[in-house]
């Protein structure tokens, strides 16, 4: 089955957030952030359900290199991503909707 990716607008601005300080340290670490999040959600395309329930019906999954992780539900055809979260913040600030 084909899914699409819909990323919801605070997530976004994780990823931007994220970009931004990884760039801050070191020039192409934001780069490299980038690509490291587009091989995760490239797994999700073909396999959706392979990550474990944060609150069912939401499931989460982890980037290997980078402390963050992916919150997202699946739907019919199309996977929602609420949340790109830095995993050293307070969990209770994971956003779901």
């Amino acid at each position: 089955m084909k899914y699409t990716l819909e990323i919801r607008p605070l997530a976004v601005l994780e990823i931007i957030e994220a970009y931004d300080w990884y760039e801050s340290q070191k020039n192409g670490l934001g780069t490299e952030f980038i690509i490291e999040l587009e091989s995760f959600y490239a797994h999700l395309h073909t396999h959706p359900f392979s990550h474990s329930f944060y609150e069912n019906p939401i499931r989460q999954g982890s980037l290997g290199r980078f402390p963050y992780t992916i919150v997202y539900e699946v739907f019919d055809t199309t996977i929602v991503v609420y949340s790109v979260f830095m995993q050293k913040q307070d969990p209770s600030k994971k956003r779901t909707i």
